[in-house]
């Protein structure tokens, strides 16, 4: 009695059991199917819409500093993210900035930067060798700021600091423009990180 009870019980397990997957186990194959097959893709822009900046400096020196900065619409750096199904695309807008300068009433220093200017002045390579300071920066990185430096020891000269950054990073560099009384204008890299 005791070897039949055994074998209907050994009979009854092979039975019911017939290779079905447990609840869990198609739940969790479900999630996975849907993870593949659904696709939802988040895309934000920053800035969102146009902005323009106008700043309008008149220094003890007797210099007087026009700064225009500008989104520029048809260039931004894209980053992507996927996080559980959804991919999120974050697309970070290059500015333009133009530079205006004059001294006594007499214009000494126009110029116009876009991203293509500023990797030649700042020298943001393509070819620079991964994990060198600006690597990347020819590509990734986006104005930051711009500003004038009202450093009173600088009597017959402009300062103007720019700092560009990858986003969603840590990394950055920093540049000041020097521009003198006749207009003639160098950039220092003052860091980066």
């Amino acid at each position: 009695m005791k070897h039949l009870l055994g074998l209907l019980l050994l009979l009854t397990a092979f039975t019911s059991c017939e290779g079905r997957k447990t609840q869990r186990q198609a739940l969790s194959e479900s999630i996975e199917e849907f993870k593949k097959a659904v696709n939802i893709e988040t895309i934000v822009y920053i800035p969102e819409t146009y902005i323009e900046q106008d700043v309008d400096t008149l220094m003890s020196n007797g210099f007087r500093v026009k700064i225009k900065t500008y989104a520029d619409m048809s260039n931004a750096v894209r980053f992507s993210n996927i996080k559980d199904t959804i991919n999120y695309q974050t697309y970070y807008r290059n500015f333009k900035f133009d530079i205006n300068v004059t001294k006594d009433d007499k214009v000494i220093y126009n110029k116009s930067f876009n991203k293509k200017k500023v990797n030649k002045a700042f020298k943001y390579k393509g070819n620079l060798v991964s994990g060198s300071d600006l690597y990347n920066f020819d590509t990734l990185a986006v104005l930051k700021s711009i500003q004038v430096n009202d450093d009173p020891s600088y009597t017959n000269m402009v300062l103007i600091d720019i700092m560009y950054a990858i986003p969603e990073t840590d990394r950055f560099a920093s540049h000041r423009l020097f521009i003198d009384e006749k207009g003639k204008s160098h950039i220092v890299q003052l860091g980066e990180k």
